[in-house]
């Protein structure tokens, strides 16, 4: 790129995501500035399960949801918890999440997930080779277990979608899935072994190690507050912070959770909250598993971690700001044992994060319909890690004028959610 064409880029967001949109433009020559209160992988990004997903094409509205809601909500060990004082701020969303439910949304938005999967690991290679990251990533599989005939059969939408979607997959009788994991208890009659996927061994440090590489090539952090994003009469950004105003020829909102108010003031009537995710940090046991593994009818995840094994568990639907309540993901510790013979489940320490999640769970990436100056790249729900790379390569060859690989119709911020 020409010096005359390098603009100043202003990334707001310190996530996976922000860090990503940041490599990728600092590639084509920009000058890139991240801004975001808190060091680089401390939020959502940090807390992440670890997945590099090939397979995981299902939005959390799936068919059938609305008739589930009332049992899952008395059920202790169910996988969605409704904090209840929060339902009426939270009601834009949770009525686009159950109108996203009906089977055609659920096929439309599985398919816009897909074409963005295509485009993922060849960014993650390129991030690999450009940042020296390889050595945090692994190539593990993602192995879904079910315990009855019933859970197996009631998952067959979610093949039908794989299928749909060219997922590759295998299904895995008894003794094929102790071939696969060994250590699991001999307790699950059915497996989907998802082979395609890849395996973070540390999320937080991974962010962190992505935007070293943008620091030591020239970039900025700003440790600041982002209060709004103003736009000259010229069409320029202004990042306002708690410590100052900031001139930026582009701007690029990747901001989690909190992204909502910002686009919502620069033009776009987005709606977005948060589908609080929870993780414990437990030792290491001397026999581990070496997939990513989902236990279908717990629906949690064990996971090996550089430091430890990580339990991912739970959709919290309240405030972003809410106060965790870990009870919840502290019940569950037991059956991760009973699956996992042998691990200890003496906590080593224990998380909540908001994901910022859109009612249909399909990221929003593109342009402000209002500043052309402006992108938005964010909304990726439990995939933010998988899909990190592949929206900033997505959203640089937007601000090059560069045709992306794929049609962003789907991803853009003014779309019905009804």
């Amino acid at each position: 790129m020409s010096e005359q064409a390098a603009k100043r880029a202003i990334i707001i967001g310190a996530g996976m995501v922000g860090a990503s949109c940041a490599h990728f433009l600092q590639r084509d020559g920009h000058a890139v500035t991240i801004v975001d209160p808190n060091e680089p992988g401390t939020g959502a990004s940090f807390g992440n399960a670890g997945l590099i997903s090939q397979s995981g094409v299902m939005p959390s509205a799936q068919p059938g949801l609305v008739k589930r809601i009332p049992k899952m909500l008395v059920d202790p060990t169910s996988p969605l918890v409704l904090r209840w004082r929060y339902v009426p701020r939270l009601l834009p969303w949770l009525i686009g999440f159950l109108a996203n439910s009906k089977r055609d949304r659920v096929e439309r938005n599985c398919l816009a997930t897909m074409e963005i999967f295509r485009h993922v690991l060849s960014a993650y290679d390129a991030l690999i080779q450009e940042t020296g990251c390889g050595e945090l990533i692994r190539s593990a599989g993602t192995l879904k277990v079910f315990e009855t005939d019933a859970a197996f059969e009631a998952n067959s939408f979610e093949r039908a979608m794989m299928d749909r979607c060219v997922c590759r997959y295998e299904i895995l009788t008894p003794d094929d899935i102790r071939d696969a994991e060994p250590n699991l208890a001999p307790l699950f009659r059915h497996g989907v072994m998802m082979p395609d996927s890849r395996h973070i061994k540390n999320p937080g440090r991974l962010v962190e190690t992505v935007a070293k590489s943008v620091f030591d090539r020239g970039g900025g952090l700003l440790q600041e507050r982002v209060e709004r994003v103003d736009v000259t009469a010229e069409g320029k950004p202004v990042v306002v912070t708690d410590a100052g105003r900031h001139e930026a020829d582009l701007v690029v909102v990747a901001a989690g959770a909190r992204s909502g108010k910002l686009a919502r003031q620069l033009g776009a009537k987005v709606v977005l909250d948060a589908e609080r995710g929870y993780h414990v940090m437990l030792p290491t046991p001397e026999k581990s598993v070496g997939n990513y593994v989902q236990l279908a009818e717990r629906k949690f995840s064990l996971s090996q971690h550089e430091t430890g094994i990580r339990m991912t568990a739970l959709v919290e639907l309240a405030s972003v700001d809410a106060p965790p309540d870990y009870r919840r993901i502290r019940s569950l510790l037991p059956l991760a044992q009973t699956a996992l013979p042998g691990l200890s489940i003496e906590e080593q320490s224990i998380w909540m994060g908001p994901r910022p999640s859109t009612p249909d769970n399909v990221p929003v990436i593109g342009k402000s319909p209002k500043h052309e100056s402006v992108y938005f790249a964010f909304g990726h729900s439990h995939l933010g890690m998988t899909m990190a790379p592949a929206t900033g390569r997505i959203i640089a060859d937007l601000v090059a004028g560069r045709d992306p690989g794929l049609d962003m119709a789907p991803y853009t911020p003014v779309r019905p959610l009804l």
